[in-house]
């Protein structure tokens, strides 16, 4: 090993974190600084779409005068090129493989509570679109849940990812509460809810800048790398899979080389072209004939049912693998969606339809974290792990436009957005299950410092 002076102080360092992570408590204070994380993240991710109506009526219907069908098409389409910056989220996301984990983990938080700041401060949609933009673009990079999975043992990988969302999604409970706390049934103040949330979402980016070390299996592949000699470097093949520093190329080849990965992409853009309904839940419910009041109440329900599932997916996806996991959750989503259009139109009470949609969300999300972080991520090598993860975030933004497309165009003929929402959903999860059931492999208890790709060709 010949280093030069910096290499040996990087050398030294990486070895000095990495002992700090396996003293005892480490576990527990890196899962707690995490859901301070992952609970900025889910509220970041669902404080826009729970306005959503209130956003259309101020912008659209008062300001443009147009009927509410017609100003959300209006918004929905806007925010096309929103889906098409998704494109060069890999590219970030990928950076993460060569200059760590940490840094992305603080830059996204604290990025995701300034979106939050735009969106509170715009004056008319456009820079509101802004706002949502950079959540959008941040959000998807869930570099927490790579933390979790490259820092707990394998046993416990599922379950400890999913009882730390499940903690965040009952953080999501802050905006049914931040609603009535500023709302009421006054429909116009809906800006005020973001405020606490940006604040607290940059505090919380800077504060884990410093908090957090990086992950275990990063210093471990960091200092492999260092320890060899020249002669070692020179001699592997620079076009290998083993060799390769990440990057969108790198991760692209490794997907369409891989029959486990090419079957993992293909069922996960299937998957999530069912999902771009759930950007319209709130309008749902509005334009099914419930008032703010009832909105709101409905929504108390959702991250509680939601979070039961969540942390109950751990268990069944530790339990009875990957593959089935996704099976089950998939079938309750559809349930729960069923159970959500329907209560939510025929005015029954709010807290079943809260309840209903938790159950959809929780079923489908779940499902989702499994085709889109769990099964790429245990079946890639570290090196090359959060690039094909956020390679993958090109399938779903792929999907999202397709399905949010149908959606948009729907919206001007089908006056039941719900029901609209069944028609696109179901056939495309039912899909995606086929195709899951007949081409992808189980991956459970693999060894995510081993794995190489090559266990399923």
């Amino acid at each position: 090993m010949n280093l030069t002076e910096k290499e040996q102080r990087d050398f030294t360092k990486a070895q000095k974190i990495l002992k700090k992570t396996a003293l005892p408590g480490y576990l527990a204070y890196l899962l707690t600084v995490l859901c301070m994380v992952y609970i900025v993240d889910e509220i970041a991710s669902n404080i826009c779409n729970s306005l959503q109506s209130d956003m259309i009526t101020q912008f659209y219907v008062n300001a443009k005068g147009l009927d509410f069908n017609t100003g959300l098409a209006t918004y929905s389409a806007m925010t096309a090129p929103l889906y098409v910056i998704m494109v060069i989220t890999p590219f970030y996301k990928s950076l993460a493989d060569r200059y760590g984990r940490k840094l992305f983990l603080a830059l996204n938080t604290f990025g995701m509570g300034a979106g939050m700041l735009v969106c509170m401060l715009a004056p008319n949609p456009v820079i509101y679109l802004v706002g949502v933009g950079i959540i959008n673009f941040l959000m998807n990079n869930d570099m927490q849940v790579l933390y979790i999975m490259e820092s707990v043992p394998e046993k416990h990988r599922a379950k400890l990812t999913s009882i730390t969302k499940a903690i965040a999604l009952l953080g999501v409970m802050a905006i049914p509460a931040l609603r009535d706390m500023f709302m009421k049934d006054n429909s116009g103040a809906w800006q005020q809810v973001f405020m606490i949330p940006a604040i607290a979402g940059m505090i919380i980016g800077v504060a884990s800048l410093f908090a957090m070390p990086e992950t275990p299996a990063y210093l471990k592949r960091r200092i492999a790398r260092m320890e060899k000699s020249e002669e070692d470097v020179m001699a592997e093949n620079s076009d290998t899979a083993e060799q390769s520093q990440g990057g969108v190329k790198d991760a692209i080849k490794f997907i369409f080389k891989h029959k486990q990965m090419r079957a993992v992409a293909l069922c996960a853009f299937i998957f999530v072209a069912s999902t771009g309904g759930t950007n319209y839940y709130e309008s749902i419910m509005k334009t099914g004939g419930m008032s703010t009041t009832q909105i709101t109440t409905a929504m108390f329900f959702i991250p509680l049912i939601n979070a039961s599932m969540t942390a109950l997916s751990g268990f069944i996806t530790d339990l009875i693998g990957r593959k089935r996991s996704v099976i089950v959750h998939t079938a309750i989503a559809l349930i729960g969606l069923i159970s959500f259009v329907c209560s939510s139109n025929f005015g029954l009470p709010p807290a079943l339809v809260g309840i209903s949609y938790g159950f959809f969300i929780g079923g489908l999300w779940s499902a989702a974290d499994i085709l889109f972080i769990l099964l790429p991520g245990e079946s890639t090598p570290t090196n090359l792990r959060v690039s094909v993860v956020g390679t993958m975030g090109i399938m779903s933004g792929v999907g999202n436009v397709l399905s949010v497309a149908i959606m948009t165009v729907g919206m001007l003929f089908v006056e039941s957005i719900g029901l609209l929402y069944l028609c696109v959903a179901v056939p495309f999860l039912l899909t995606a299950i086929l195709i899951l059931v007949s081409k992808v492999n189980e991956t459970k208890g693999v060894d995510l410092s081993a794995v190489t790709g090559y266990e399923w060709d």
